[in-house]
């Protein structure tokens, strides 16, 4: 089947999903029996995404966690939805060495002209249905900015941003700190 042709598939059940990855070698979402192609990013999205996560690994290295990147999958069962967030933090023990993982306690989206409503809007509801989820972490890609929800309890978030390379992220569920420059480091940006 070609990419054009794969765009978006209707009524796979996973392993149908699952196999296709694997022949077109290639990430697509899932999302209830409907098959989405992913597009490929841009070198500010892969260095934000890339410098994050080395920030997450120094910031939790005394802690129980896991910072994985974007080939993993993530599975939302209430949504019935298979993603790849850009990056995610897993802790505790959990299933370990499958395809995909259920439990993110933070997930990271790198904005994009092209899913920014989608990751602030049907994404962000999606994630909320993940229970271990206590951060929802937004970098613009344009510029050193970053947007912070924090779970407060089941069902309310709260908001927080830090703008420019003096700015910084609090991540109060470990005590740690992300500085805007470590996440924009080696972008020039306005």
């Amino acid at each position: 089947m070609s990419r054009a042709e794969a765009d978006v598939i209707n009524g796979l059940d996973h392993q149908a999903y699952f196999d296709l990855e694997q022949a077109e070698d290639q990430r697509f979402e899932y999302l209830a029996g409907e098959v989405f192609a992913m597009g490929g990013g841009t070198e500010a999205h892969a260095l934000i995404a890339m410098n994050t996560g080395a920030a997450l690994v120094g910031a939790l290295r005394e802690q129980p966690c896991r910072v994985v990147g974007s080939d993993l999958k993530l599975h939302i069962a209430a949504a019935d939805k298979f993603c790849y967030p850009d990056v995610m933090v897993l802790c505790g023990e959990g299933d370990r060495g499958g395809i995909y993982v259920e439990n993110p306690v933070l997930i990271v989206e790198v904005l994009s002209d092209s899913t920014e409503s989608y990751d602030r809007g049907l994404k962000f509801e999606q994630y909320r249905l993940i229970p271990e989820l206590r951060h929802y972490l937004l970098l613009d890609q344009k510029r050193a900015h970053a947007e912070l929800y924090t779970r407060t309890d089941p069902a309310a978030w709260r908001f927080e941003e830090a703008t420019g390379e003096g700015g910084v992220i609090a991540l109060d569920t470990w005590g740690a700190e992300l500085p805007l420059a470590e996440l924009y480091r080696h972008l020039d940006l306005p």
